[in-house]
């Protein structure tokens, strides 16, 4: 059975003064007619889509390259060969939530890959003066997976920026220390007694967690022991991923149904 990585990424448009919402300035950034140029390869978006809030589209290439053909000459009774054009082309399905600012894409390999996807992705918004970052977002339950392995948590440090569009419920104690600060961003550091351990499970570590995994900045370290042994985590090392099958979405319309539906579950709109 045929499986497609989906990854998920926050795109953050640069600062500047906009006169419109980020939903309509992207829908016109996501011009059909726009092509960037990239390793050989001429990418361009398909006219978006909405649906049911969000919006739906493609994203791929076509190359030409020179190729030789083959026939059989009936007159020369022999076989030749011609210099010929080849066309070849790929393209991978996406959803965004304009209001999460969050897209979702499918990894079509070997043709497409998740960083040539991104790295087209920006240049076509460039070509349509949106200037932004598009940042692949990292797997928040890599951190209770080292919770669980390390017999107790000695530091954490989190550093959390001012968000766009928002902050989340869990992340009120940040946004307090942010927004009444009138700061960009947030570094806090717990350390837990000697000998003693953190409560991993906090609600504003699970806030930080979520910030950073929802909106792409910010970064959480963590140390650990297990007996005498030191253990350190990063934030990040493990992206966020859904697969799907193609049991799930056999044509366009259940790819894209199936994305939104994994973008309902993961941001809860």
């Amino acid at each position: 059975m045929a499986e497609r990585t989906v990854y998920f990424a926050k795109i953050s448009r640069e600062p500047r003064l906009f006169d419109r919402t980020f939903r309509d300035d992207l829908l016109d950034a996501l011009d059909p007619h726009k092509s960037a140029t990239r390793y050989n390869r001429r990418w361009r978006f398909s006219r978006p889509v909405e649906t049911e809030g969000y919006i739906n589209g493609k994203l791929g290439f076509i190359r030409q390259t020179q190729a030789e053909e083959m026939a059989f000459d009936e007159e020369r009774e022999d076989f030749v060969t011609t210099e010929a054009i080849a066309t070849q082309g790929s393209f991978s399905m996406f959803v965004i939530d304009p209001v999460s600012e969050i897209l979702a894409f499918e990894e079509r390999p070997p043709a497409i890959r998740r960083q040539s996807f991104v790295g087209a992705f920006k240049s076509l918004l460039a070509e349509s003066d949106f200037p932004a970052t598009v940042a692949l977002l990292s797997d928040p339950a890599e951190f209770h997976e080292f919770v669980a392995s390390v017999d107790r948590i000695s530091r954490i440090r989190a550093v959390v920026y001012r968000p766009n569009p928002g902050w989340r419920d869990d992340a009120e104690h940040l946004q307090q220390i942010v927004e009444q600060a009138a700061a960009e961003r947030a570094e806090v550091v717990a350390v837990a007694p000697e000998g003693g351990g953190l409560n991993a499970s906090a609600r504003w570590i699970e806030g930080a967690l979520g910030q950073i995994a929802e909106h792409g900045q910010g970064n959480l370290k963590a140390t650990g022991y297990v007996g005498h042994a030191k253990r350190t985590w990063t934030f990040g090392a493990r992206l966020r991923i859904v697969v799907i099958r193609d049991e799930d979405a056999i044509d366009a319309e259940g790819v894209w149904g199936w994305i939104r539906d994994r973008l309902r579950d993961l941001y809860e709109r």
